[in-house]
């Protein structure tokens, strides 16, 4: 399953454009977060304008996650006339931040239906199921990545993390990977939001690295540290 990027940059990085992958099924569109600048990019991409349906994964608030949601939903609802999903399981300890931030934004019920992964089981030609998983970003927010089961093994999106215990209990798990997208900085220092593409590097196996793309990068020197070690970076749509 191959995601598309809208944007691969870190919060302060808007030089990349806010980090957000999507994918489509048939017509219906499967999009990663939502922040600042995903809204424009998608409209001036035209990607919606042969989706059908909208589905929406909402890693953390953080607002470089979730940023555009608002103006998604409300064009989506008022332009397209469409009501779109919000994908949701029973391990998101932030829910009730996602259903707050709704109401700031002025989305009403009408405008979107709550879906839980565990609805998508078996209906896509791309993933034979999706679920969040829990991680560990800063203190003051609950975050998730997604793990995807496919025909050619896991993807698992990171979302933002900063502790690797997720990385590798996929990596130790013995399934099948087909990718692994993860945030990354250069930072040679301990970061204390995000994993370090050095840190990466000393604990990812030599075979595994082409399955590693890095998304969330803080700058340019991160992504030329990322090709130097022999991680994959995504491209932009």
């Amino acid at each position: 399953m191959e995601l598309r990027f809208l944007g691969r940059g870190a919060g302060f990085n808007p030089a990349e454009g806010s980090t957000s992958a999507f994918f489509i099924d048939n017509t219906k569109m499967f999009l990663i977060d939502c922040g600042e600048s995903v809204f424009k990019t998608i409209l001036e991409s035209k990607i919606l304008d042969p989706v059908s349906e909208l589905n929406i994964f909402i890693t953390h608030t953080h607002s470089d996650h979730v940023g555009s949601l608002g103006s998604l939903v409300l064009y989506a609802a008022m332009v397209k006339k469409q009501t779109v999903n919000i994908i949701v399981d029973e391990t998101m300890d932030y829910l009730a931040d996602i259903r707050a931030l709704l109401k700031i934004y002025g989305l009403t019920g009408k405008m979107y239906h709550w879906v839980n992964t565990r609805d998508l089981d078996g209906e896509s030609s791309l993933f034979s199921s999706v679920r969040y998983v829990k991680t560990s970003h800063c203190d003051e927010l609950a975050s998730s990545g997604l793990l995807f089961e496919t025909a050619g093994g896991l993807v698992f999106y990171s979302g933002d993390m900063r502790e690797s215990g997720p990385l590798l209990d996929l990596i130790n798990s013995g399934k099948p990977i087909e990718k692994i997208y993860i945030d990354s900085n250069n930072d040679r220092e301990p970061n204390p939001h995000h994993l370090s593409i050095h840190l990466l590097n000393g604990i990812v196996p030599p075979a595994l690295k082409t399955k590693i793309f890095c998304i969330h990068v803080n700058n340019s020197q991160c992504l030329e540290d990322a090709a130097a070690y022999g991680f994959g970076i995504v491209d932009l749509r």
